[in-house]
């Protein structure tokens, strides 16, 4: 099929070089002005045209000359004037099937149409005035089965730049009368007053009745069409807005539902109406065939045993969705003629409303309205049947307790935009249930159990609430847990600041993740079981980077699942050297990163698609900045090490000295002194073993058998099985001076300087700077053999020499003895 498409392009003439051969042309929103005769006469395979919204004012005898196999002819939105319209105009369209010529006709006119005997569906406009607008021309179109003519307002023909006119004030039993055949009737926003009962009764074919829009109809006006249409074939009724906006007492009552009983209509809708109550019993007349009721933006202000009725019904779908909405003034359609309505077989029947009460507020539940006050009950009856349930923003405020429905096939459920702000639960016996919409709802409660009822349920909605207060503390995913088929869920607009890795643990099966519009700064949940997962959505998060933990996820499911689609978009993102990871990630991986040519590196001015560019720059910066942290880290590590050792050497003594004072404390076998008699010796002797004899043989003997001063010796005094530092730590520490026996040989051993050391830090840190060390030189020590500590120590304090000879060997005891003892 070849097609021309010319819509759109301000053409003021009809093209006359079009192809011969073409079978599609749209000519729409031009500003075409007129049809020439035989303009399309070489256009003899053409099927559609299309002429909408162009300017032209007449048709001609020869406008159309040539399409004699047209199908599909528009021609509405233009500014045709009807008696500027040949009788013949249509001659030529003997196969035309599709018509549209609706402008804003709004006087009385007529088409001869007689000729197209083989159409099928027309738009037109309709203006009776007293004159029928489908007269006797229509008789021959027994093929006719679809007739719209719906009209719109002002306001929506200047927004929409559609038209459509219609202004049928009465309808009368030959309204339709050459027009028998129709299957399909749209009469909204005909400004219709009244219908004279008979109206339809002679549309045997008729299946689709649409009313919509007729505000001055009212639901007592309609009681003479229910009773019309047991004679037709209907199927699905559109009455909405029926009544006027701000109309009072609508009620449906059993005689105006009635005669529907004995009908075959599958689908009823009556939204819109200020509806305020269904008179008890009404909804049993209802067609056994019923499967759609629609009652959405309807009032209910009344209390009625609405659930007892609905049980008893065969419906597969209810849409009771806005109810109580606000509405606008008046609009300029609703000003009805009182004078024209007819008489109604139904009259109101003020003993309805003795039946029934205003509603009241549910103390237990909060709601705005008693048409769902049994949800504060422990069953919830439901129609067995029932498939679908719209419950959209209805002004429901309720927080969700323990509810066990009716045995039920509900497969889908919206409750979205209403405030069931704390969901408990459970809600059981919702064993069919696959869509369950709970968004917009402003809950930021969710027990462990409220989902349990529900195992088939493959579609969850709940964004724009506050589970961002309740989420992030399900560390161990029993929210989620019963919902192991879901495939799509949505937790977008959450104020989500994180999400538990286990969180998702039973979603094995879940192919849509929505994660966008939350606040979440890592993204650390586990979803690498998700083997089915084809998208996640993690947008206009505060996400500037996905960890490795979360990219290798990722990675692993995209051999999985090759269509893995991920939206980043509205985070900001960094591409800095810490980051660089990501950013390769983003250039190598497998994954569909979507929206990246819209997503900006927060610190480059740069688009994340460039992901490879911008890798390369920060593999290059970052080299540098590597090289340069590593060797001054390396030089700051030496110059801690360096500083940290010239401390430890500095202080060793003292450190070493303060290990073995603890380790000698511990085991016991230092104890604190706090007097003289707390000493366990007088003198602890420090002497290189090559000195041996003259400790034992003169000086214990002159000190301790002949002076009475006791010493403690490392060879006789030291406890078994110690180790040595601890046992010259405590001997130090357990006598009340320390001699040393100075010599060359004690200059030479390790054990004897570190005898010396540990005294010197004994004197220093324990007793006060006491001078606890006495020095006894065996032989003559030059001063430079002496090591700095010993020298120091010995120029700044006196010391005694060993004179080795008999008298003086008298003197040196006692003075030894008398230095001992103080």
């Amino acid at each position: 099929m070849l097609q021309a498409d010319c819509s759109g392009e301000r053409l003021d003439n009809i093209p006359t070089n079009l192809p011969s051969d073409l079978t599609n042309i749209s000519l729409a929103r031009n500003l075409i002005s007129k049809i020439k005769n035989g303009t399309f006469e070489a256009n003899i395979h053409l099927l559609y045209l299309d002429l909408s919204s162009n300017f032209i004012r007449e048709l001609h005898s020869s406008s159309f000359q040539g399409l004699s196999k047209l199908e599909t002819l528009i021609i509405s939105g233009n500014h045709i004037d009807p008696s500027a319209i040949s009788m013949a105009v249509f001659k030529p369209l003997k196969a035309l099937l599709h018509l549209d010529i609706k402008q804003k006709f709004r006087h009385p006119f007529s088409l001869n149409v007689s000729s197209l005997v083989q159409l099928n569906t027309l738009q037109i406009d309709a203006v009776s005035h007293g004159k029928d607008p489908f007269d006797v021309k229509y008789a021959n179109l027994r093929f006719l089965h679809e007739v719209d003519v719906s009209g719109l307002s002002e306001v929506e023909f200047d927004v929409s730049g559609f038209s459509g006119y219609c202004k049928m004030t009465i309808l009368m039993p030959n309204t339709f009368k050459y027009i028998p055949y129709v299957k399909r009737l749209d009469l909204s926003n005909c400004g219709i007053n009244a219908i004279v009962s008979g109206t339809f009764r002679g549309l045997v074919y008729l299946k689709y009745l649409d009313l919509s829009d007729n505000r001055c109809l009212k639901f007592k006006g309609l009681a003479n069409v229910t009773y019309d249409l047991p004679s037709t074939s209907l199927e699905v009724l559109r009455i909405n807005k029926i009544h006027q906006t701000f109309d009072l007492n609508t009620i449906l009552t059993k005689c105006m539902i009635k005669p529907l009983r004995n009908t075959n209509i599958t689908q009823i809708y009556l939204n819109s109406n200020r509806l305020q109550l269904f008179e008890e019993g009404a909804m049993d007349f209802f067609s056994k065939t019923l499967k759609i009721l629609s009652g959405a933006d309807n009032e209910f202000s009344f209390s009625g045993r609405y659930t007892d009725d609905l049980i008893k019904l065969t419906v597969h779908e209810v849409n009771m969705s806005y109810l109580g909405m606000s509405h606008f003034l008046k609009y300029s359609n609703e000003n009805c003629d009182h004078t024209l309505i007819t008489p109604s077989r139904c009259n109101y029947n003020p003993k309805v409303f003795k039946k029934v009460t205003i509603k009241t507020p549910n103390l237990k539940n909060d709601t705005s309205n008693s048409l769902f006050s049994s949800f504060g009950d422990d069953i919830v009856l439901i129609p067995y049947q029932l498939r679908k349930l719209h419950l959209r923003e209805c002004k429901l405020r309720y927080y969700l307790p323990d509810i066990t429905f009716s045995n039920n096939l509900l497969e889908y459920a919206d409750f979205s935009s209403n405030t069931f702000y704390d969901w408990q639960g459970p809600l059981g016996n919702l064993n069919q249930l696959k869509f369950f919409n709970l968004s917009n709802n402003y809950c930021s409660k969710v027990s462990t159990k409220f989902f349990t009822g529900m195992p088939n349920l493959t579609t969850l909605l709940l964004q724009n609430n506050l589970l961002g207060f309740v989420l992030p503390s399900d560390n161990s995913g029993e929210i989620l847990a019963p919902l192991t088929k879901l495939e799509v869920l949505d937790l977008s607009d959450n104020r989500l600041t994180s999400l538990p890795s286990v969180f998702f643990n039973a979603q094995i099966q879940l192919r849509t993740l929505y994660l966008s519009e939350n606040l979440l700064e890592t993204a650390t949940f586990d979803i690498i079981h998700m083997t089915n997962l084809s998208h996640l959505d993690i947008s206009n998060n505060r996400l500037s980077v996905l960890g490795t933990f979360f990219t290798k996820q990722l990675d692993h499911l995209s051999e999985i699942v090759p269509e893995l689609t991920v939206e980043l978009s509205g985070n900001p993102i960094k591409c800095t050297c810490e980051t660089i990871e990501f950013i390769q990630w983003l250039s190598i991986t497998k994954v569909r990163v979507q929206n990246l040519l819209h997503q900006d590196c927060r610190s480059l001015q740069m688009h994340l698609n460039s992901s490879k560019v911008i890798y390369e720059y920060l593999k290059k910066k970052c080299s540098s900045y590597t090289t340069t942290i590593v060797a001054v880290g390396s030089w700051v590590a030496i110059f801690a090490f360096v500083i940290i050792a010239g401390i430890i050497y500095r202080y060793r003594w003292k450190l070493r000295y303060a290990y073995y004072i603890v380790k000698g404390k511990h085991h016991g076998q230092i104890k604190p002194l706090r007097t003289d008699d707390d000493f366990l010796y007088d003198a602890f002797v420090s002497y290189a073993d090559e000195d041996e004899m003259f400790v034992h043989r003169k000086f214990l003997e002159n000190l301790e058998d002949d002076r009475n001063i006791s010493c403690c010796v490392h060879k006789r005094d030291f406890l078994a099985g110690n180790d040595i530092a601890t046992n010259i730590t405590s001997a130090i520490h357990n006598s009340r001076k320390t001699v040393v026996i100075l010599s060359q040989h004690f200059l030479q051993s390790d054990w004897c300087l570190f005898e010396f050391n540990m005294a010197k830090m004994e004197s220093i840190y324990s007793r006060s700077k006491e001078n606890i060390i006495l020095r006894v030189f065996l032989e003559q020590i030059a001063s430079k053999d002496l090591p700095l500590n010993i020298l120091e120590l010995i120029q700044s304090k006196s010391y005694i020499e060993y004179p080795n000879d008999e008298y003086g060997d008298v003197v040196f005891w006692d003075k030894l003895k008398e230095t001992l003892s103080v």
